[in-house]
């Protein structure tokens, strides 16, 4: 049974966090989290497909600096930072589903696979990368 009082206890933590970004994000939060240290846009430097563990490992490195992101990501880059999410979210789904040891191949064919049904991807890409140059 829920008492009352974790009811309004519950309220008031989702006000808070709602409250924690606004409509409009935050251009001086998002860029100070991405100086801090997130390894997201070098994830896919020497990135190999066919590793399945260190591809998992990555990606899920990339998802966890993508979330911290998405709490104060400027509205102009909104959908492009989901764009990079999304992407990433169906890597790691297509290489999971696949498991460790799976054959090299099977992982370069999820990995293209992922990529065509994600067009977007290059440029949201470009765009998050021209907001953080300009922006940051």
């Amino acid at each position: 049974m829920i008492r009352p009082t974790g009811v309004v206890s519950l309220l008031l933590l989702a006000g808070a966090l709602a409250s924690c970004t606004s409509d409009e994000g935050n251009t001086e939060a998002f860029c100070n989290t991405l100086a801090d240290g997130q390894q997201y846009p070098s994830v896919f430097e020497g990135f190999n497909p066919t590793d399945a563990n260190n591809a998992l490992e990555r990606l899920r490195i990339a998802r966890g600096d993508l979330e911290e992101l998405e709490i104060e990501v400027p509205r102009e880059i909104r959908e492009d930072l989901q764009v990079e999410i999304d992407y990433v979210e169906a890597l790691i789904d297509g290489i999971a589903a696949l498991g460790v040891g799976a054959d090299p191949d099977d992982l370069t064919a999820t990995f293209q696979a992922v990529t065509t049904d994600h067009p977007k991807v290059p440029a949201a890409a470009a765009a998050l990368a021209k907001f953080t140059t300009t922006d940051c």
